[in-house]
């Protein structure tokens, strides 16, 4: 089923605000890293010109791609925003070798993941690059997954799609009365349930577990909400895979939206 052309508005509303404010941030988290892995007795005006030749060069042909992908429909994007920004690393990398910085030291995962990240850049949400960014992201993000699962996430058959919550507080579930959903206890009840079935669409509550990625299943959208203050366990959870994060107060406003495809007939 392709989305609306509100899903569709919104989607592009939201990739706008996100270009927007991408624009904007992403030079001063250029010169912020390098000024703060600069050696304290760096020149500043080495330091300055470093921070100029990345900002004038790479960094405008980056936000340009930016601007190309953010406007592209989604199923012929060939990248993500934040994998744009992480092209810019070699680059910061070479000027601060430059300027003489001293590698800093980074556990064995990430050296794993980012083996010539030596200065540990690598911006892993977008809250990294600047904390503004965050709630733009995720409101991206949860656009873009619903519209996606709008067009490919219910199957070829008249049968709706399977949509599995985890969301123990009672207050909670009760706001999933009017969708055909099934609820489970536990990231194993959920294991057992997709055994048997196939689920399109798990919804996670994030303040309730400890361990998002336990909450991944094969061939499953997966949405995590939560309060908008934890974002330690957002990033956890969009860096265990889930295809968006909501605050709490976002995901149950858009919840009608979100579950059309499997809303309860009215009696």
């Amino acid at each position: 089923m392709a989305e609306s052309e509100h899903e569709a508005a919104m989607l592009a509303e939201h990739a706008a605000a996100l270009l927007e404010l991408l624009n904007e941030k992403l030079p001063h988290w250029v010169d912020q890293v390098v000024r703060d892995r600069a050696p304290a007795d760096a020149d500043p005006r080495a330091v300055q010109d470093a921070v100029a030749r990345i900002v004038q060069g790479p960094q405008t042909a980056t936000t340009a791609d930016l601007n190309r992908l953010l406007t592209t429909d989604i199923d012929q994007q060939w990248s993500s925003p934040l994998e744009l920004v992480r092209s810019l690393i070699p680059v910061i990398t070479h000027e601060l070798d430059r300027l003489g910085a001293i590698a800093v030291g980074r556990d064995a995962g990430t050296v794993e993941m980012y083996p010539d990240d030596r200065f540990a850049l690598t911006p892993a949400t977008f809250s990294d690059i600047d904390p503004d960014l965050h709630l733009p992201g995720l409101a991206w993000g949860a656009a873009k997954a619903h519209v996606h699962l709008r067009r490919h996430g219910q199957p070829p058959t008249p049968s709706v799609p399977v949509v599995v919550v985890f969301a123990p507080d009672l207050g909670d579930r009760s706001r999933f009365d009017a969708f055909s959903v099934t609820h489970v206890r536990s990231a194993g009840k959920l294991t057992e349930f997709a055994q048997d079935s196939e689920p399109d669409l798990v919804i996670v509550d994030l303040d309730r577990t400890s361990a998002p990625a336990d909450f991944r299943i094969d061939n499953a959208h997966v949405i995590g909400f939560g309060s908008h203050v934890d974002t330690e366990r957002h990033d956890e959870a969009l860096d265990a895979g889930f295809d968006a994060v909501m605050a709490r107060s976002i995901f149950f406003r858009r919840l009608p939206e979100l579950l059309e495809p499997v809303a309860k007939e009215a009696s």
